[in-house]
C-alpha cells in the first residue's frame, strides 16, 4: 500500500512511537492534545504525545473509518 501525508497524534515512550492516531488536521490534533493534558495526562521525560506531519499507511479499520496501521517515514 502507498503511503500518505497526513497529520498524526503520536504518543512516544521512551523515544518510540508506540501508539498514532490520524487527525483531520493540526488544530484538531493539538486540541485532543491539550484535553489529554487536562485530564492529567503530562510529557514527562520518558513519555510524550507529539503532532506531526507524517507519511502512513492506513487500513479501513471495523467500524469503516480508515485507521493507521504503521509510520513510514
Amino acid at each position: 500500500m502507498m503511503g500518505v501525508l497526513t497529520i498524526v497524534l503520536i504518543l512516544y515512550m521512551g523515544g518510540e512511537a508506540v501508539e498514532y492516531t490520524h487527525r483531520d488536521g493540526i488544530s484538531e490534533c493539538l486540541s485532543v492534545k491539550r484535553k489529554i493534558e487536562r485530564l492529567g495526562w503530562k510529557d514527562t521525560r520518558n513519555t510524550r504525545y507529539s503532532c506531526e506531519k507524517r507519511e502512513v499507511e492506513f487500513e479501513i479499520g471495523p467500524d469503516g473509518d480508515p485507521q493507521v496501521v504503521r509510520l513510514l517515514d
